[in-house]
C-alpha cells in the first residue's frame, strides 16, 4: 500500500520574479496615482479656464512673464499630455506585471525618459525665480525691505537647484539601477 499522495505545494518564485512583481504593482500605484492627479489637473485648468487668472493678475497690476503666459495658454493640452502619459504608463506597468516584452522595453524606456526629464527641468528654477522677482515692484526691490527679499530669494533659488540636483542625481541612480536589473539575463528569460 503506498501512503498518500499530498499535492506538491507550488514552486517558490524566483527572486527574479519576485523583483518583476514587485516593480510592476508599485509602478501600478503610482500610474494610478499619476492618472487621479491628472484628472484633478485638468478640472482645475476647466475651472481656472472660466476664472482667467492672467487677466485677473493682470488686473491686479501683477506683471506676467513669458514663461506664465506660455503655462496658461498651453495649460489644457498640457494636462492632457500628462494624462496620456499616466495611461501610458498604466499600460506599461500592466504588462510588465504580466511579463510581456514590450512592457519592459517601455518601461525602461520610462525609466530613461523620466531620469533624463529631472535634469532637463533644472534650468527653469532659475527661471520661477526670476518670474517671482519680477513680480515684485522695482521701487520695492531698491529698498532695505526689497534687499532682503531678494537675499531670501537667492537663498531660496540656490537651496532649490541643490536639492533638485540632488534628486535628479538619486533618482538618476535608482532608475540606472532598474534598468540594469531589468536587462540582467535571469529577468529578461521570465518576458515574452
Amino acid at each position: 500500500m503506498n501512503p498518500p499522495q499530498f499535492p506538491s505545494s507550488p514552486a517558490p518564485s524566483s527572486a527574479a520574479a519576485s523583483f518583476v512583481a514587485v516593480t510592476a504593482k508599485l509602478s501600478l500605484v503610482m500610474a494610478a496615482m499619476a492618472i487621479i492627479w491628472s484628472l484633478l489637473q485638468l478640472l482645475l485648468v476647466a475651472l481656472m479656464g472660466r476664472l482667467n487668472i492672467t487677466e485677473v493678475m493682470q488686473n491686479e497690476g501683477l506683471p506676467l512673464t513669458p514663461g506664465m503666459l506660455w503655462l496658461a495658454d498651453h495649460a489644457f493640452s498640457l494636462s492632457v499630455l500628462g494624462l496620456l502619459l499616466s495611461i501610458a504608463f498604466l499600460a506599461v506597468s500592466w504588462a510588465l506585471l504580466k511579463q510581456r516584452e514590450w512592457g519592459r522595453i517601455g518601461f525602461i524606456v520610462f525609466l530613461v525618459l523620466v531620469a533624463v526629464a529631472n535634469f532637463a527641468f533644472l534650468p527653469l528654477i532659475h527661471g520661477m525665480f526670476e518670474a517671482m522677482q519680477a513680480m515684485v515692484p522695482a521701487d520695492f526691490l531698491n529698498s532695505p525691505e526689497g534687499l532682503e527679499m531678494r537675499v531670501q530669494l537667492r537663498v531660496g533659488l540656490w537651496t532649490s537647484l541643490i536639492t533638485g540636483i540632488a534628486a535628479a542625481l538619486a533618482l538618476a541612480g535608482l532608475h540606472g539601477w532598474l534598468v540594469i536589473k531589468l536587462s540582467r539575463p535571469d529577468v529578461r528569460s521570465l518576458f515574452h
